[in-house]
């Protein structure tokens, strides 16, 4: 990638764990997410990206998108009903953990959410190594997930193969075509505040005028400096 951001590179470059965790991060707050939802929310993501879903072309081509009301759980059954309310279907990662984690056998029928094929993803979920997971995806992209034990050699062949992606991921980045790296990178710095007298005051200036411009700098030697002209004045 160059420095300045501005010229994809062609064809595919590899992109690091943490940068691809930071744009995502960065594109959930963008996109209005709640702040406490946004460190689950950018794991069960970059899961999905470091799995080989495509997460990232996929958001490339399309807004990410967030419920457009609360997500609607009923439990009252043996299986479970989820209306994904337009959710994008990896951001129902974390919840269908805790259900699955609290169940342990269960079948849960996801509908009203994008991209279903996203939710293979939950087999990058750390915590559901005990469990035996299959997905499947209906014609009018309804999914059912289901859940049941794991013995322990299935539970370990998980685990090696996690392992296997994670070290790779960190080790060689993640191949994302260049435009889809700096369109994603553009977008997500909606979600950085501009320059302002304001943040340049947060940021450690507090000498600045009502324009923002830095009329003193903070450091010992020109406090000391300022003050004895102060003084002189």
């Amino acid at each position: 990638m160059s420095d300045s951001k501005l010229t994809p590179p062609p064809g595919e470059a590899a992109m690091s764990v943490r940068e691809c965790r930071l744009i995502l991060e960065r594109l959930l707050v963008a996109s209005g997410a709640l702040t406490g939802e946004v460190p689950a929310a950018r794991d069960a993501l970059l899961g999905a990206e470091i799995h080989g879903l495509g997460l990232l072309r996929l958001i490339h081509a399309q807004p990410l998108t967030l419920a457009s009301k609360p997500v609607r759980y009923d439990e009252t059954g043996p299986a479970v009903v989820v209306d994904g309310s337009g959710s994008l279907s990896a951001l129902l990662i974390p919840a269908l953990r805790d259900i699955i984690l609290e169940r342990g056998t269960v079948e849960i029928s996801i509908r009203n959410a994008t991209c279903p094929e996203l939710l293979q993803a939950l087999d990058s979920v750390p915590e559901l190594d005990s469990s035996r997971l299959s997905v499947s995806v209906s014609k009018d992209d309804a999914a059912v997930v289901s859940a049941a034990p794991a013995s322990p050699e299935e539970s370990a062949a998980r685990l090696a193969e996690r392992t296997r992606r994670n070290n790779q991921a960190h080790m060689n980045g993640l191949p994302v075509p260049g435009v889809v790296w700096l369109e994603l990178y553009q977008r997500s710095n909606a979600a950085l505040l501009g320059e302002s007298a304001e943040t340049r005051s947060h940021a450690g200036y507090k000498d600045v005028d009502e324009k923002g411009r830095i009329v003193k700098q903070m450091d010992d030697d020109v406090d000391v400096e300022f003050a004895l002209n102060q003084l002189a004045g």
